[in-house]
């Protein structure tokens, strides 16, 4: 009876082998060797392309001196896909409201006496109620003497505000407030995360100037200054959610026609890291809808002008990603040991923060059945390589290049390189 039903194995490289390896003894921790069928390492291209298209090839990873996790046995006339993808960035979703440094005239219009709401909705792809807020609702009213940059300053300082110490909210979507005008430039600034004190020598503003920090393009945010403490200290009128920086540009704005919101995803922390039996938890990305208009649901034709600047992407080959790919299926185990909770964790050898380029295979392990008869179980192989690393380049004998050797060379199948 085989035993091949496991569906998915996962094997992560370190991206150098530590020489050419003859014998199975001379693996070392974080190479990638194929064996044929006999279990003989296979160390040449040539050498992979004289195998038999029939032959069941496995890829191990080295675990330890002459110690290493095997993946199923690949039989190469079973191979139905064989996929190489680029390490590519995650990549946060940009929104703009109103104003967006690109089309002239989308700034956002407030009519006074009007009510306006600002909207956001968080997309779950699992909700569960009671878990999360998942809409935040920002009002402003102002009167007979509403204007754009009163509505803005109000909203923005009250997406700022905690409740119970938490901005529910704010840790999903970082709002900040755009503007086209004329700018000044200032003394660079020190600046701290999550403070509203900015340290700057001589910054030369008063209350209710507008400044803007990290570049002189009208994509980079606004704060207004809430109080000139000193000559040499002001206080903006939200806390700073750029990164700390002492040494970070500043300019003063002046002579502005057009505002907006700017929306950013903020990038989830999972509880995965490389110590085992820890809290399981997902990679997560956050994908939102955002809306600033009068504050009337069938009311719409006064809706801001929405303009989507960046996409949300996960990426692909992020660490964090293959920490959960390889936690799923535990790693060498494949995935089908996962019949039961999430009890306990691997000892992963996914190493934190770096770039990871993604080899999947996917093909079957042939069983005979009853009456002889033959039917094939599902299997995936999924190889991860750092990017840019020796493992996998797609010459001179490295991994790809063997790995290439008997999927294409015998196999048939397009070969596979990385950028």
């Amino acid at each position: 009876m085989s035993n091949y039903n496991y569906v998915n194995r996962v094997q992560i490289g370190d991206g150098s082998n530590s020489g050419t390896i003859t014998a199975y003894p001379q693996i070392q921790k974080g190479d990638l060797v194929i064996l044929n069928e006999a279990g003989i390492p296979v160390t040449t291209n040539a050498d992979a392309a004289a195998l038999p298209k029939y032959e069941k090839i496995t890829i191990v990873v080295g675990t330890g001196p002459g110690r290493g996790i095997p993946s199923s046995p690949i039989q190469g006339n079973t191979v139905s896909a064989y996929k190489g993808v680029d390490f590519r960035a995650p990549a946060e979703q940009v929104v703009y409201l109103g104003y967006n440094a690109v089309d002239a005239g989308t700034g956002l219009v407030i009519d006074a006496g009007t009510e306006y709401r600002l909207r956001i909705s968080i997309q779950e792809d699992q909700p569960a109620i009671g878990q999360r807020q998942t809409l935040g609702d920002f009002h402003y009213s102002g009167g007979a003497s509403a204007t754009v940059t009163t509505a803005i300053d109000a909203i923005a300082c009250s997406y700022a505000q905690k409740e119970y110490g938490v901005n529910y909210m704010g840790d999903k979507v970082m709002l900040d407030r755009v503007s086209d005008g004329t700018q000044t430039t200032a003394p660079t600034a020190s600046v701290v995360t999550g403070s509203p004190i900015v340290t700057s020598t001589s910054h030369g503003t008063s209350v209710g100037t507008y400044v803007r920090f990290t570049g002189p393009t009208d994509e980079y945010p606004i704060y207004k200054v809430k109080s000139v403490i000193d000559a040499n200290t002001l206080e903006l009128d939200v806390p700073y959610l750029g990164a700390t920086n002492s040494t970070e540009p500043m300019s003063r704005m002046s002579a502005q026609t057009e505002f907006g919101f700017k929306l950013t995803g903020i990038k989830q922390d999972a509880l995965l890291s490389r110590a085992a039996n820890e809290p399981y938890d997902q990679y997560e990305w956050i994908l939102f809808e955002g809306y600033f208009g009068e504050a009337t649901d069938r009311d719409l034709e006064a809706q801001a002008t929405k303009t989507l600047a960046t996409a949300v992407d996960p990426g692909n080959g992020y660490w964090k990603q293959i920490a959960e790919r390889e936690e799923d299926a535990k790693g060498y185990l494949g995935d089908t040991s996962k019949r039961r909770f999430h009890d306990s964790r691997i000892n992963s050898n996914v190493q934190v923060d770096v770039e990871y380029d993604t080899i999947v295979i996917t093909h079957s392990s042939e069983q005979r059945g009853d009456f002889q008869g033959l039917y094939n179980s599902p299997l995936k192989t999924e190889v991860y390589i750092p990017n840019g690393a020796d493992q996998g380049l797609a010459s001179g004998d490295n991994f790809v290049d063997i790995l290439n050797g008997f999927l294409n060379g015998s196999v048939g199948v397009p070969a596979i390189s990385f950028s």
